[in-house]
């Protein structure tokens, strides 16, 4: 009985909220010089939804939030709201302007034009209020430390509280993480608080707190864990051979530098690291003959229990690799990741890499048995074309 009575009154709350929940921000349909102009005669600030069509968590945000009876009474009281994409119109200009480099992007702006507050991404209704809120605080607005930035230079409260800021917006946080190590004795950077720091901003082998890590590892190890700290040092090591990746004119000297470098600090699965990168480089380079040969070397070293890399190193030899020795080790892979995952993806592929190698029968089966778990997880004809087509070129082998 009591289950029955605390059932009804949930779903009486639930039926009540969906009632409730009827309205929606405001925003304005005019342009951008006329928005200012009406914030600046109602003394109001004007809240920016910088978005894109194809970003999910925008539509998750206007479907979610800004159809929140409190969210849309408290900013359509508080300030003039606009709703702009970033890609089409003056949006394009007011990207460039306001430097939106992710979305969504919250912005603040007075009736000038001037940038008060931002922040990226999306959140529930009561952060969007407390967003808004935080937008008339002085400081608490990121203006407040753009602002102040020079003056505290010296100030390792401030240029802690601003790095977190900055990182919230998706800008880039420049030497402030520079500056704010600089100011810490040896003892303050194994604190919890620099552990943090380290952990979620230091990305570069020649950083002041990543020279103090690796030449102090086992007092880190000792205060949080070996198996925390070696992830932080891998994740450094990655994103440094990413980005000498990553140029636009590759530095090859450079790049066996950095390897050789990241070698020396003998940290584990070091060699698992460089094999990803040497990977992600053939790739990137369109190598294939380098790309193939690395992984026959190592997928089965590396990858054995890994489904996901299994899957999408077998696609790429689909795609790139003729050989009938590469096309062999391809579908024993693929046919792994469909026994470690069962799923319409590793199937698609481990059919794909069957037909490439002329195995008619095992192909056409495996396709079939990829678009009947498609339809069994709702996926529409549309998902699983690639896999219909595969099959009318299966049909098509002698």
């Amino acid at each position: 009985m009591k289950k029955s009575i605390y059932t009804i009154f949930v779903i009486a709350g639930l039926s009540s909220q969906a009632i409730s929940q009827n309205k929606s921000i405001t925003f304005e349909h005019t342009s951008f010089k006329e928005i200012k102009a009406k914030a600046l005669k109602e003394n109001k600030l004007i809240f920016i939804d910088a978005y894109t069509t194809w970003c999910g968590p925008c539509k998750q945000m206007a479907k979610n939030v800004f159809t929140n009876d409190t969210v849309a009474d408290y900013y359509n009281k508080n300030f003039i709201n606009a709703k702009i994409d970033m890609e089409k119109g003056e949006g394009i200009e007011i990207a460039k302007l306001y430097e939106v480099k992710c979305y969504p992007n919250l912005l603040f702006v007075d009736g000038k034009g001037n940038l008060v507050h931002r922040v990226a991404g999306s959140m529930s209704p009561s952060s969007f209020i407390e967003l808004g809120q935080d937008s008339k605080n002085p400081e608490k607005c990121f203006s407040y430390f753009s602002k102040n930035y020079e003056a505290n230079k010296t100030n390792s409260d401030f240029l802690s509280k601003y790095i977190y800021a900055k990182d919230g917006t998706c800008l880039e946080i420049g030497d402030l993480l520079k500056y704010y190590f600089a100011l810490q004795t040896d003892e303050q950077l194994t604190s919890e608080e620099n552990w943090k720091m380290i952990k979620s901003f230091t990305n570069s082998l020649e950083s002041q707190e990543f020279q103090f890590l690796i030449k102090n590892k086992e007092r880190y190890d000792n205060l949080y864990s070996a198996a925390e700290v070696d992830e932080k040092l891998k994740d450094i090591y990655r994103n440094v051979l990413y980005s000498v990746i990553a140029q636009k004119s590759f530095d090859e000297k450079k790049y066996n530098e950095t390897k050789a470098k990241i070698f020396s600090y003998n940290t584990p699965d070091t060699k698992q690291i460089i094999f990803e990168s040497d990977l992600n480089l053939a790739a990137r380079t369109k190598n294939w003959t380098n790309y193939e040969k690395l992984a026959i070397n190592y997928v089965d070293i590396y990858y054995s229990k890994d489904a996901n890399m299994l899957n999408n190193i077998s696609w790429n030899f689909y795609e790139q690799v003729t050989s009938k020795e590469g096309l062999v080790k391809a579908v024993e892979w693929s046919k792994t990741a469909c026994a470690i995952e069962t799923s319409y993806a590793n199937l698609d592929t481990h059919a794909a890499v069957l037909f490439k190698l002329g195995d008619k029968e095992s192909a056409l089966s495996a396709a079939n048995k990829a678009i009947e778990l498609a339809k069994i997880d709702n996926l529409t004809a549309e998902d699983y074309q690639g896999t219909t087509d595969l099959i009318k070129k299966i049909n098509e082998l002698k």
